[in-house]
């Protein structure tokens, strides 16, 4: 008798993602500058993001702004950042009222990320969320939409 080949791992212990360290570093390299960069910068004339100690103003960041002069539901989110950044709660609200909440996000991404590439060192499964996660995600991006189509129907915030 032949030896027979071992069976394959069940179709689930295939899907079981191992642990990734990059990809935790990067979240928390995009976040952790985000969060930095937002007190070094300011904005000026309500219009115009300036880069620090240069005093040079960056250029238009939006697209459909450039290309149509109508903002995208992202419209406004640096300068609403860097308001938060700043504690001017009123100004980021009225640069885009979804920020603080993206904000807020980026700002746990921060802790969340560190322990979760310390359980990887240290050879213990990362924690699992659930699905809150991706609901408080559903949640922003239905704010975003929202607040994009009342500033295209002209109530201002």
């Amino acid at each position: 008798m032949s030896a027979q080949p071992a069976p394959d791992a069940s179709p689930q212990a295939r899907f079981i993602a191992r642990p990734d360290p990059l990809y935790h570093t990067v979240v928390l390299v995009i976040c952790a500058a985000v969060l930095i960069l937002a007190p070094l910068l300011s904005v000026r004339d309500e219009q115009q993001v300036l880069v620090p100690i240069l005093g040079v103003p960056l250029p238009e960041l939006c697209m459909a702004r450039r290309l149509t002069g109508l903002g995208c539901p992202g419209c406004g989110m640096t300068r609403c950042f860097i308001s938060l950044a700043h504690g001017d709660l009123r100004a980021a609200w009225r640069y885009n009222p979804a920020g603080p909440l993206l904000f807020a996000i980026l700002a746990f991404q921060i802790p969340f990320r560190l322990v979760q590439m310390a359980r990887i060192r240290r050879g213990m499964p990362e924690l699992r969320t659930g699905w809150w996660p991706q609901a408080l995600l559903g949640v922003f991006g239905g704010l975003m939409i929202g607040q994009w189509l009342l500033r295209l129907g002209g109530v201002a915030f």
